[in-house]
């Protein structure tokens, strides 16, 4: 209450009087950016080079200086000393940090394991905040297992003199909670049996907050939905609501780049609640240098968490040696539970290969391959764009039999695995993917073969750049393929994120890739962290020959 009065005298100084520039010094355990943030300023980011730097009304600077020292103590330096004074030009604002109060003890009484939850050690420095954020995630910890009504005792004594602190947690669980009645509102158009199957909340069920956030995360994947509502009692009755979106079609446009694919645009229309009951239908296009789409998307979701959907499109690709024309398409029905989703798939694909530059490999001429296609992903990744635990499996096989309708029998199928933990205060992330292709009668589009290189594969190469080569320089593609990958990721300052990795790929004309000959490579990268996720560029180099085996990446989001 007492930060609150100040800054908002702060505000209210602001509008009277001369205006100065302030300035920060001193301070180190806390950034500048902080310091700025807590005083109700913003501080311009290198790309806001069209903002002023931020000032002050003089008057303010008391209360600037004491705002700066109550932040100081809620960190844990309470013997931190904050002065200010007025230069030429600006004002400055001196911070004397001292010695800091540490962590000495920490004493823990529960049932379950809660020491992921504290994020102390013996020796860190004290922090209010954080300490008041454990007794949050211990209480989401107990209640996730179904103990809604455990009881946590948590203190914190310090000794300013000795500069010490001394914690405590106890935890009493209590009795398991359960799910008991489900009741659901339906809306003008969408069902209850159709809200019902979006939902990870089942009567007699053990009570979870994470069921409630999955039910969420459910709902609001609908994008016909715009608003929906959990609601729980003391008993473990549930009722649920949602607001259907007044505006069912949107319009999506946009534009970006990377370095596997260059400039991309992107224009859509999708109605999000066609015909009641959240089927959509989509009509899209992306354009990038190398590649032009334009497809049609179905998607309907049916009860017990299942759906089904269709898409066509047509596609002209540019790879390195030949161009590729494509109509395609497919049907599919798909089982979610997460984490678990399993999909079945008929899928076709029309291929036409074309300015061959090398007819012998990548023989020109249309190809008609129709396969059955299964799915199952294992997904607990904490966030999907910029994750720092949890763990994925990905499988995917497919397979035809030549016939009057398919041209070639054949299987193909990949492997991906990651694994990603934190490695406080960083984040240790690795993953390997296998694929195999096989042609036992029949022809392939060239492009089903294996091609490795790029932002998302060995990153020492350009996109498809990895292996073999012909006369012309073009990438040979392979039948099997095994890749590595190993990052150390870490911040360096503010919303700046780094990255060492290590990219090793094993390629194979066979079923499986020959190990004698591997592609190794490291590289470091830099991380931007924006609300769409980080803006990502890499360095990656050939371990065997740095100076002539490398390439720059940039992409948006972390890879896995």
């Amino acid at each position: 209450m007492k930060e609150k009065l100040l800054l908002f005298l702060l505000f209210f100084s602001l509008l009277h009087g001369d205006s100065v520039f302030i300035k920060f010094q001193g301070n180190k355990s806390i950034t500048e950016r902080e310091l700025y943030d807590i005083a109700g300023l913003h501080k311009p980011y290198f790309y806001e080079f069209y903002k002023k730097e931020p000032s002050v009304n003089a008057k303010s600077l008391t209360l600037i200086t004491q705002t700066v020292k109550n932040f100081y103590r809620s960190r844990g330096y309470f013997h931190a000393v904050v002065t200010h004074s007025l230069k030429e030009g600006y004002a400055q604002v001196v911070v004397q940090e001292n010695a800091p109060v540490l962590v000495s003890d920490i004493s823990t009484l529960s049932p379950k394991e809660i020491s992921l939850a504290i994020p102390f050690k013996n020796g860190a420095v004290f922090d209010a905040q954080k300490f008041e954020e454990s007794k949050k995630d211990i209480k989401l910890l107990y209640a996730d297992a179904g103990y809604c009504k455990a009881t946590l005792y948590a203190k914190a004594w310090v000794d300013i003199d000795a500069n010490l602190a001394y914690l405590t947690y106890q935890v009493e669980q209590g009795a398991l909670c359960y799910f008991t009645k489900l009741s659901i509102s339906p809306s003008e158009t969408i069902d209850a049996d159709i809200i019902e199957s979006l939902l990870y909340i089942e009567e007699g069920e053990p009570f979870s907050t994470k069921s409630i956030r999955q039910s969420y995360e459910s709902l609001y994947a609908q994008e016909g939905i715009s608003k929906a509502l959990i609601n729980t009692d003391s008993h473990g009755n549930v009722t649920v609501s949602i607001t259907e979106n007044e505006k069912p079609i949107r319009f999506q446009a946009g534009l970006g780049v990377s370095s596997d694919e260059g400039l991309m645009a992107l224009l859509g229309i999708k109605h999000r609640n066609l015909f009641t009951n959240l089927k959509t239908l989509g009509l899209s296009t992306r354009v990038t240098e190398i590649k032009q789409t334009i497809q049609t998307n179905f998607d309907m979701p049916l009860a017990n968490r299942n759906s089904t959907g269709a898409e066509v499109g047509y596609s002209n690709e540019l790879f390195l040696g030949f161009k590729e024309e494509k109509v395609f398409g497919s049907i599919f029905l798909k089982q979610r539970n997460t984490p678990y989703q399993f999909q079945e798939s008929l899928v076709f694909d029309h291929s036409l290969t074309y300015d061959s530059q090398d007819e012998v490999l990548f023989e020109p001429g249309a190809l008609f391959i129709l396969s059955p296609k299964l799915e199952w992903n294992y997904d607990t990744r904490d966030n999907l764009l910029n994750p720092t635990n949890g763990h994925f499996i990905r499988t995917e096989a497919m397979g035809s039999l030549q016939s009057e309708i398919s041209d070639a029998t054949y299987y193909k199928y990949k492997l991906s695995v990651a694994y990603i933990m934190p490695f406080l205060p960083s984040t240790v992330a690795l993953k390997a993917s296998l694929g195999s292709l096989h042609l036992f009668n029949g022809g392939l589009p060239p492009s089903y073969l294996f091609y490795a290189g790029g932002m998302n594969s060995n990153r020492a190469y350009g996109y498809r750049k990895l292996g073999p080569t012909n006369e012309n320089g073009d990438p040979i593609g392979f039948n099997s393929l095994l890749e590595t990958t190993a990052e150390y990721r870490f911040a360096i300052y503010g919303k700046l994120r780094g990255v060492l990795f290590s990219d090793n790929t094993f390629i194979g004309k066979g079923e499986v890739p020959n190990y004698d000959k591997g592609y190794y490579s490291a590289g470091v990268g830099l991380r931007y962290i924006t609300p769409i996720g980080p803006i990502a560029v890499d360095f990656g180099f050939d371990i065997n020959d740095p100076t002539q085996r490398y390439a720059f990446h940039f992409h948006i989001g972390e890879l896995f």
